[in-house]
């Protein structure tokens, strides 16, 4: 049994929780007192998207041996992921009781709630983190966990020294000229003849719609908002498109590398991969007249995108440059984002993405809704029907109480969009202005 746990935990971490479930399920009514397998169980049936299902099981696995503070911290995951934040901080809090240098726990509660001066927890995270003996990983998670805890609190300087601490102990690496050469190899060949006339092989349909820009731009909110429609399913972030990219060389004479194989491709290779897609966003929901993916970093591909999908409506966010980078600086990001570790890279990748956007609008037959932040958040009703009538369904109210949507929201922004639209993210750089200008000078292309 230990070899096949093993094996799901594999699959677990390889973000295969389906394969996962189908290899322990066999297994269940075997295991009904092996804690073990009941918590890998359950967090199979979660990431697969059976919360509820994940929840049971957990408490299950609880019941049989409940001071095993991973077990409360998965649990209090799921609560977070399905809004019950206040189970979800009790969990946290039993971790870190019966585990008081829990570092991944610390920063997973702390994005719970909103904290205050007095809080207890808040002397325990200054204790772990001046430790001299902690991993890398711990460091990461005790730094992102005060930055959000002391910004909390407006100790902005103590805030910007933690998220420091966090991002400088991720130890990513970030070349931003593979990048450059990646944008500048992009719009060589998505010319907009090129998509002109390969969007003729792409398929007639609605369905799908996207929401790109730079995370931490409000795409979660945007999503939230248009997915409370009864017609409309948010999917969260999908990978499908990048991987579609790249597999697409597999198809290409001389296995040429994307985005050049795109004109090398038999042209029925797109409606293929369009096919594939659509049946995969039918799965998420059989009835829905659209099916979102917010993937920010989809951006990347508009010009595949257009031609697959030339009916396909897309939603550019937009936020401040300043709020945009500094928000990405202070989120620990699972994976990818190497760039968002470093305040110059961040603002230097910052300029690539508008240098693509810009080339996007030059080219795209139909161009992307271009959403403010800002305006959103100040005119949310009458942005929100511009939305709605823009993905092309009909007004309902249930739009204007989005926080309401009871949906799983995987995402960093789960806390925020469940509650009423406020504008604590605009300006949010005024905090940290002594701290900003090397970004300033990497956003105005001064590298040195």
């Amino acid at each position: 049994m230990n070899h096949l746990i093993a094996e799901a935990v594999q699959l677990l971490q390889q973000n295969q929780p389906q394969k996962a479930e189908a290899l322990l399920s066999p297994y269940y009514y075997a295991n009904l007192e092996n804690s073990q397998f009941l918590h890998f169980y359950a967090l199979a049936k979660s990431h697969s998207g059976q919360h509820v299902v994940g929840i049971d099981l957990l408490k299950k696995a609880i019941d049989l041996q409940p001071d095993v503070a991973e077990y409360h911290h998965n649990l209090a995951a799921i609560y977070r992921l399905v809004g019950e934040f206040q189970l979800s901080e009790d969990h946290y809090l039993t971790a870190l009781k019966l585990k008081p240098d829990y570092a991944e726990a610390y920063f997973n509660y702390s994005a719970t709630r909103k904290f205050t001066a007095d809080d207890p927890v808040i002397e325990l995270i200054e204790t772990q983190a001046s430790r001299t003996d902690l991993s890398d990983a711990d460091r990461c998670f005790l730094g992102f966990a005060g930055g959000k805890i002391f910004n909390d609190v407006k100790d902005y300087d103590k805030a910007f020294s933690y998220y420091e601490l966090g991002n400088s102990s991720r130890k990513v690496q970030f070349d931003i000229n593979d990048f450059r050469r990646e944008i500048d190899r992009t719009i060589e060949v998505f010319s907009a003849e090129t998509i002109r006339e390969l969007s003729q092989h792409g398929l007639q349909t609605d369905l799908p719609v996207f929401i790109i820009g730079m995370p931490r731009t409000g795409t979660t909110l945007v999503e939230q908002i248009l997915s409370s429609h009864p017609q409309v399913h948010g999917a969260g972030e999908l990978r499908d498109i990048a991987s579609i990219a790249g597999t697409m060389q597999q198809h290409a004479p001389q296995k040429t590398a994307y985005p050049e194989c795109v004109k090398l491709l038999p042209v029925n290779t797109f409606s293929g991969f369009g096919k594939s897609y659509l049946k995969r966003l039918k799965s998420f929901n059989q009835q829905a007249s659209r099916v979102i993916n917010k993937m920010p970093g989809n951006f990347l591909y508009l010009g595949l995108i257009s031609i697959m999908f030339p009916q396909a409506k897309v939603i550019h966010c937009r936020r401040d440059p300043l709020d945009t980078c500094l928000s990405c600086y202070f989120q620990r990001f699972r994976q990818g984002h190497d760039y968002s570790h470093d305040l110059k890279h961040l603002g230097l990748y910052y300029r690539e993405y508008e240098r693509l956007m810009a080339h996007w609008q030059q080219v795209l037959p139909r161009l992307p809704y271009e959403l403010a932040y800002a305006d959103l958040v100040q005119n949310q009703e009458a942005i929100s029907r511009e939305l709605i009538e823009y993905i092309g369904v009909s007004w309902d109210d249930q739009c204007l109480d989005f926080h309401a949507n009871q949906r799983p929201v995987t995402t960093a922004s789960n806390w925020q969009v469940r509650r009423p639209m406020n504008r604590a993210g605009l300006e949010r750089w005024r905090n940290y202005d002594q701290h900003l200008e090397g970004l300033r000078q990497a956003l105005a292309g001064e590298e040195n």
